[in-house]
Order: structure tokens, then sequence, then C-alpha cells
């Protein structure tokens, strides 16, 4: 099993990823948009009617539509892509991913418990989030009720390369190292 992931990167990771749910949730409306359009209806129109029978209906409306459909899309791409390929798109960017029990892959269960997770720690002022500054194994709250773990998804290795440039570049700094002593003292 691979090392626990830090804060910064788990941070990115979750930025990324809200940046494509967002975007894809803005990229279904235009298309929604488009097709209302070629019925000869606006979406605005849509709405306004909607206002016009009954506030409550819009307020509902309104919601669904911007919160609503950006909930259940961030829940399809973390639970399914976390099942799949044990990573979204922000956690490959940052080369990390989610692990279950003993290095298991997350099960749907499992999944569906970690995302929902997401929303228990954001409720006060993001403290589960930052739970994972706080734990040896890195866990934020969403990890401890769905018991995943977020590791480094590859184990660092030194190119043998770049090994033999050092090994030889060393000696090189060091002979210039004590020529600028010498230097010095005289």
């Amino acid at each position: 099993m691979g090392h626990y992931a830090g804060f910064v990167t788990r941070l990115s990771a979750f930025l990324i990823d809200i940046l494509v749910v967002t975007l894809t949730t803005s990229l279904i409306w235009g298309v929604v948009a488009l097709i209302l359009q070629f019925f000869g209806l606006d979406l605005n129109t849509v709405f306004y009617t909607i206002a016009s029978t009954s506030q409550v209906l819009f307020l509902f409306v309104v919601v669904f539509a911007s919160f609503g459909s950006t909930l259940v899309l961030g829940l399809v791409y973390n639970v399914f892509l976390w099942m799949f390929a044990g990573k979204t798109l922000g956690k490959a960017v940052m080369g990390i991913r989610v692990i279950g029990p003993r290095g298991s892959r997350v099960t749907f269960w499992r999944g569906l418990r970690r995302y929902l997770g997401y929303w228990i720690s954001a409720i006060p002022l993001f403290l589960g989030y930052f739970w994972v500054l706080v734990t040896d194994e890195r866990v934020a709250w969403h990890d401890i009720f769905a018991r995943t773990h977020v590791i480094y998804d590859y184990e660092a290795k030194y190119s043998e390369a770049l090994l033999g440039r050092l090994a030889r570049m060393i000696p090189r700094v060091e002979k210039n190292f004590n020529r600028e002593l010498d230097q010095n003292d005289e």
C-alpha cells in the first residue's frame, strides 16, 4: 500500500473535480437550453412561467436545477470513478487514489457513503476536511465514515540516469567548494 496522501494534494484534486463537475453541469444546461430553443422555448421563459404559478414551486425548480443537478452529477462522477478506476480525474492528475480496507477497491455502497460524507465533512466550516491535518493516517471525516484511505498512486523511484549524473556532478561541486574555502582562508 502506498503512502497516505497529504492535505494539499487532496485539496488540489478536490478543486479539479469541482471544476470538472461544474463545467460538465454548465455544458449540460447549455445543451438543454439549445434543445428548448430548437422547439421555440427559452429556458428563462420556462422558469418565469413556473414562477408565475407558484413562488414555492419556482424556488424548488431553481434550487433543483442548479444545486440538485450538480449534486446528482457529482454523485455519479465520484462514486462510479472511485468504483471503476479508484480515482477521479482530479485524483489522477494529482497521482492519488481511493482505496477501501486492506487496499480493496471501493464498492458502490462505500463510495456512496464517502460521497455523503463529503457533505457531512463540509457542514461544520469544513472541519471534516481539515481532519486530514490531525490524524496520522491522513483521513478526513468522509474517509472515516466510509472506511477508505487516500494514497499516492505511485512509488517514488529515482531514475538511474539522474543518479548517474548526480554521482558525476558531486565530485565537481565538492572540488569547487573546497577551492572556495581555500581562497577564503588565504
